[in-house]
Order: structure tokens, then sequence, then C-alpha cells
């Protein structure tokens, strides 16, 4: 258990890089989703990124500057892939579109997420708390709501179907109408609300992967 405290952070982010490369070399960079096991294999590993970044050791000597390496991958490869994608179009090239598609869902939104889980560890925070946040965010976007306002905050009518939405379609056999996508939309709001209520550094502590620390009196104390 010892060696597992010291090293879960490398061991869960090496899988977790190993993982992505696997991830953007060998399966098929589109919207669409054609099996299922390309789900589990990217929440698995996106679940080990979180790990790995939850209990990133945060006693280094300025820590906070490790928070700056995500510029990095933002500004040489995501952001000019993004925007080249947005200045020359992708709208008649499929291959493009599933190259944009990837980069914006599979690297920016985790990414921006993860990065925020990152600064808050090294900012003092515990790893239950770290991994709530990436729970929290990856909650929503599957629950829909970025489809559902896909079209209002382009000016657009409501779609009367999401087709576009395919996380959803590959677990209803079809597409949602927009009003049964608002309902399904909701109920995302009581697991989050199980995220948020989840004594996750309570666990970490029995099992002795993290010490124990007197409580606060506040939480929300700045």
């Amino acid at each position: 258990m010892n060696f597992l405290k010291k090293y879960l952070w490398l061991i869960s982010l090496c899988i977790g890089g190993f993982g992505t490369l696997f991830i953007w070399f060998c399966l098929p960079r589109q919207s669409q989703i054609d099996e299922w096991w390309w789900l589990v294999v990217k929440f698995a590993v996106f679940a080990f990124a979180i790990i790995g970044i939850s209990f990133f050791p945060n006693k280094l000597r300025a820590s906070h500057l490790l928070c700056c390496l995500p510029f990095i991958p933002f500004l040489c490869y995501i952001i000019p892939r993004l925007s080249f994608s947005g200045i020359f179009g992708t709208i008649q090239d499929p291959v493009k579109q599933g190259e944009f598609y990837t980069v914006l869902y599979l690297l920016c939104y985790p990414l921006i997420m993860m990065s925020i889980a990152f600064a808050h560890r090294m900012g003092g925070g515990k790893p239950g708390q770290s991994i709530k946040i990436c729970l929290i965010g990856i909650t929503l976007i599957f629950s829909g709501l970025l489809d559902l306002c896909f079209n209002t905050a382009n000016g657009r009518p409501l779609a009367e179907s999401l087709d576009y939405a395919y996380h959803i379609i590959i677990i209803f056999g079809r597409s949602l109408t927009w009003k049964e996508g608002f309902i399904f939309a909701l109920c995302h709001v009581p697991l989050i609300v199980l995220f948020i209520w989840l004594p996750l550094d309570k666990w970490f502590e029995k099992i002795g992967l993290t010490e124990k620390r007197t409580e606060e009196k506040n939480e929300w104390s700045m």
C-alpha cells in the first residue's frame, strides 16, 4: 500500500499517456460512435488521467508553475488546429470533420477539465476534490447540454431531433427529440449531486492512499 500511495499518480499518468497514444493512433477520428468498446477505452484512459493528476504530489517547490504546462499543448497544437478549421472550414471534407471533432472533444475539453483539476491540486486541493471536478465536467458534456445549446448558441432554431448527438444515439438506438434530450439532460442533475456528496477523500484515507488531515471548519472559506 505504501508503494501504491507513493506512485499511484505516476502509474496512472503512464497508463493514461499510453492510452492516449492508442486512442490517437489506433481509433478512428470521427464523431460517430460505431463500437461500444471505443467509449469504454476512452473512459478508462480518461479515468487513469484523472487519478494521475488528482494524486500528483503537491508539496513540490514552485509547484504552481506546473499549472503553466497545459499552455504548451494548447498553444502548440490544439488552438492552431481549431483555428485552422475555423478559418478554412471542414464542412466539405468528412476526414477533416473527424479531425476537428477529435481535437475539440477528445483533446481540448478534457484538457480544460484536467487543467482546472490539476490547478486545484497544486493549490493544495485534496485528490477527491480534484476527481469531482473532472467527474462533474465529463457528466455535463455527456448529459447532452452542449447538444441542446448547439443551435441556440449559434442563433439557429431548435433542432427537431438531436441527430448529431452520437453518444446519446448509441444508448437509445435512435436520435432523441429536443424535449426528450432536455429530459435526458435533467436526469444527470441527481448524478452531479451524488458526485458532490461522495466522501471520496474519507474513503482514500481509510484505505491508506492519503494521510488524514484535520477537518477545516469552513470548507467554503477562501
